[in-house]
């Protein structure tokens, strides 16, 4: 049955556009508790110094220009810091929509993504081991788009290793992000992996978690639209998106791209 809107009846392509919406608000919400820890890191250190240069006026003391030019400058470069951080997630939720594309680096997507989120799991004792290889050419994609994807299947990992400590609390909280570089058909591409120690996922319904709306989470864990927009995103770069899982032991999530060349399309 269709959704109503008041008294209005919201048509399915717009409730599905609303949907994928909140789950992309989602997806913030879930950077917002490391966005504060890399927000507030850079603010401690404003006000560190800034209490430091009151005081020196506040007793008299003699400070030479090169140690207060320093001090300054100290303050505009963390507070620069801040701004980048703001900048990013500004355009990441204005951009990821974006039909644009533009040589991407991979690992500085990964990257990217981990400082956004990379302190709420450390909050939550989960750790990341990161192995970006160091030479991998750039993908034709959207950067903010890709994010997303690096995002999804990281939160993905984060909530099968919670749900597995649920009932095992020895269980290993640990993720790996990697990528690696390969060769299909004498082209080059980009691989990149997100792989977890947690709950695994069902043989029979592993086909199905790349359909909207479908989720193995509870009702206050996702909306089931996450890996089927990220496998939108990467199918619309030229590449694949696979899951390979096993109750109990884990899942890998495994994303592939070919590397960007002159005048060749995805």
């Amino acid at each position: 049955m269709p959704a109503m809107d008041g008294k209005r009846e919201i048509p399915t392509d717009e409730r599905r556009l609303l949907q994928l919406r909140s789950d992309r608000l989602r997806s913030l919400g879930e950077m917002a508790a490391g966005i504060a820890h890399e927000l507030n890191q850079p603010l401690v250190g404003v006000r560190g110094i800034a209490e430091h240069l009151l005081i020196a006026l506040e007793r008299g003391w003699a400070l030479p220009p090169e140690k207060l030019k320093q001090k300054l400058g100290q303050i505009v470069e963390q507070a620069e810091r801040m701004s980048h951080i703001v900048d990013h997630v500004r355009r990441f939720s204005r951009e990821a929509d974006s039909a644009e594309v533009s040589p991407t680096s991979v690992n500085s997507v990964v990257e990217a993504a981990l400082a956004l989120i990379g302190q709420q799991l450390r909050a939550r004792g989960i750790r990341v081991a990161t192995r970006l290889h160091p030479e991998l050419g750039p993908v034709l994609a959207n950067p903010f788009s890709l994010e997303e994807v690096v995002l999804n299947l990281i939160v993905n990992a984060r909530d099968a290793l919670e749900e597995r400590a649920e009932h095992e609390p020895e269980a290993p909280l640990e993720l790996t992000v990697d990528t690696s570089g390969g060769d299909v058909d004498g082209r080059p591409w980009v691989e990149l992996r997100v792989a977890d120690r947690g709950c695994g996922i069902p043989a029979a319904v592993l086909d199905r978690v790349f359909e909207p709306f479908y989720t193995t989470k509870g009702p206050d864990r996702g909306t089931g639209l996450g890996l089927a927009i990220s496998r939108s995103i990467v199918e619309q770069a030229g590449g694949t998106l696979t899951l390979a899982s096993e109750p109990g032991q884990g899942t890998t999530a495994l994303v592939r791209l070919p590397v960007a060349l002159a005048g060749v399309q995805p």
